[in-house]
């Protein structure tokens, strides 16, 4: 199909603007006070989504009030509408990512990610206009898709903002993650309310073939939908493992001690607390990230006394250390048998730049075979990353038991990002967070276990967790969706960049023709305002006029 503007609507007055300048007149003030409500309406659904998991109704049609409006406006409004939805609507993540990431770092990324929304939003309402329904449908989730996925690879941050993460209590929708990643989760997100805006502003101004991009869009939806029931569901029976995680709120400030009187005091703390969870019934205890503070000096008193905590309460235990007092520092997860042996110790391989930035990073995963499966260790932000889960999924892990530290607004997302980690690779999951949630979720992403720790109090969660069902199809096959999207908008954006100025030339041409000099005229003056120029009379054919009279 030509890239041409569609023409033939039986409405006057669609809005007609280009990427590269608007010639039209500014829109009237019901069709501006009614976009006003649209970027209302889309700020209030991304807040709403971003805050709540239970909402994630919100976040999935966020982005449709802006879409279905924009092709209706020029350009420069859209654009500044859809800047200011995004920004505002994503306020609430602020909170979470002051902690960890420099202010000035902070609002340029968060100005940066409006500015493209709003460039995806110009873009699609552009495609609207000129081409067929179901490829303008596309064009949304495929920027979408494209810009997060490229994201992803270059942040230190793996996929945090991702706004796949909003589905994650949406079981059906979260299992696409299993056969395509997360990169699948967000573009049939994206395509439902893109499909349906650009259908309903075509049934608007009766262009003809509406249906054709809702169809798809709902097509694609339910199917998805469809297979993710059916996956959970028909969920295979695994023999499950007894979990119990464990958080002390009393003694954070001490785990960046030297003082190996503070490293007993957290130990004491803790040994009790493993008792606990051993007379519970607990077959595996996980910690939090760092919850001691270890010097060379003292380090294998901690060592040995943690050794003796495991042999006194027969049970598997995961603990997070802080390896201060050396020049780099690390951070590290220590695996100890029922019988006191240490069988795997893990470095943080993705350290946050902000605050570890002293710290040496591992490289070598921590998989050990226990009675329940095999089993790993990862830490925190490391669950952030894909690619970290996959090389596990490729050793037949079934278990991943994950020290972590959390602070304030990031308890949420960091526990829906490791949520996906097994959904993606089919492992389960036992996740133990120092000032965030305690949580356990089976591979289909079901809570078996959760409760958030109390300031000041000890806290303790149970479990019993079916062991992961094994390697997925997206395991097997990487984040090949993720590259097919970045193909698919450069290729996208090229044929909307040259159906534009192909429009504007022949727009360009076809004024030229309608300017013609008109005869006698000499100059004329280009800064003076246009005057028409008056033509002489012609003689009219059907009058009789009697020839000249002959000079005498």
């Amino acid at each position: 199909m030509a890239d041409r503007p569609i023409v033939g609507s039986s409405r006057s007055g669609v809005p007609r603007a280009s990427i590269f300048g608007s010639s039209t007149p500014r829109e009237p003030t019901g069709v501006l006070v009614t976009a006003a409500v649209a970027a209302v309406a889309t700020a209030l659904l991304f807040a709403l989504g971003g805050t709540d998991p239970r909402m994630w109704a919100c976040a999935l049609f966020a982005p449709m009030p802006m879409l279905a409006m924009a092709p209706e406006l020029r350009i420069e409004t859209a654009a500044e509408l859809a800047f200011a939805a995004f920004l505002i609507g994503n306020l609430g993540a602020w909170g979470g990512e002051s902690f960890a990431v420099p202010l000035v770092t902070m609002l340029a990324s968060h100005v940066a990610g409006a500015a493209f929304f709003a460039l995806f939003v110009v873009c699609a309402a552009e495609a609207t206009r000129r081409w067929s329904g179901w490829l303008a449908a596309l064009v949304f989730p495929t920027f979408e898709v494209a810009f997060y996925y490229t994201l992803s690879l270059k942040s230190p941050h793996g996929t945090w903002g991702s706004p796949a993460y909003s589905q994650v209590d949406f079981l059906p929708l979260l299992q696409t993650a299993s056969w395509i990643g997360l990169c699948g989760v967000m573009f049939i997100m994206s395509l439902l309310p893109s499909g349906l805006a650009v259908a309903w502003y075509r049934r608007r101004w009766n262009m003809g073939e509406w249906t054709r991009p809702a169809t798809i869009a709902i097509g694609v939806f339910a199917v998805a939908i469809l297979f993710g029931v059916i996956r959970v569901f028909l969920t295979p029976r695994t023999p499950s493992v007894r979990v119990a995680m464990i958080a002390s709120e009393s003694l954070i400030p001490e785990s960046e001690s030297s003082d190996p009187t503070d490293a007993a005091d957290i130990m004491a703390v803790y040994a009790k607390m493993v008792k606990q969870a051993a007379g519970a019934g607990a077959q595996i205890v996980v910690m939090p990230e760092e919850i001691i503070g270890v010097a060379p000096n003292y380090e294998w008193d901690v060592v040995l006394g943690l050794e003796r905590v495991a042999q006194m309460s027969h049970v598997w235990i995961v603990v997070g250390l802080n390896q201060i007092g050396r020049s780099p520092k690390r951070n590290i997860a220590v695996v100890f048998d029922p019988d006191g042996k240490i069988v795997a110790t893990y470095a943080k391989h993705h350290l946050i730049p902000s605050l570890e930035w002293d710290y040496k990073a591992g490289s070598k995963p921590a998989i050990f075979d226990a009675p329940w499966g095999r089993t790993a260790v990862l830490i925190s932000q490391d669950l952030d990353f894909p690619d970290t889960a996959r090389q596990l999924a490729a050793d037949d892990v079934r278990v991943v038991v994950a020290p972590a530290s959390d602070w304030q607004g990031s308890e949420v997302i960091h526990q829906r990002m490791s949520v996906v980690r097994g959904v993606e690779s089919g492992f389960s999951l036992a996740r133990a967070a120092r000032g965030g949630m305690l949580s356990a979720n089976d591979s289909r992403g079901r809570l078996i276990a959760s409760r958030e720790p109390v300031h000041g109090e000890d806290t303790m969660a149970f479990g019993n967790l079916p062991i992961g069902t094994g390697r997925t199809l997206y395991s097997r096959t990487d984040d090949w969706f993720g590259r097919l999207c970045v193909i698919f908008a450069v290729l996208l954006m090229l044929r909307l960049a040259v159906g534009v100025l192909a429009s504007a030339q022949t727009r360009r041409r076809g004024a030229a023709k309608r300017i013609k000099r008109p005869e006698g005229v000499v100059s004329v003056e280009i800064n003076g305002p246009a005057q028409e120029v008056e033509k002489p009379e012609e003689p009219d054919p059907e009058i009789y006029r009697p020839p000249p009279r002959p000079r005498e």
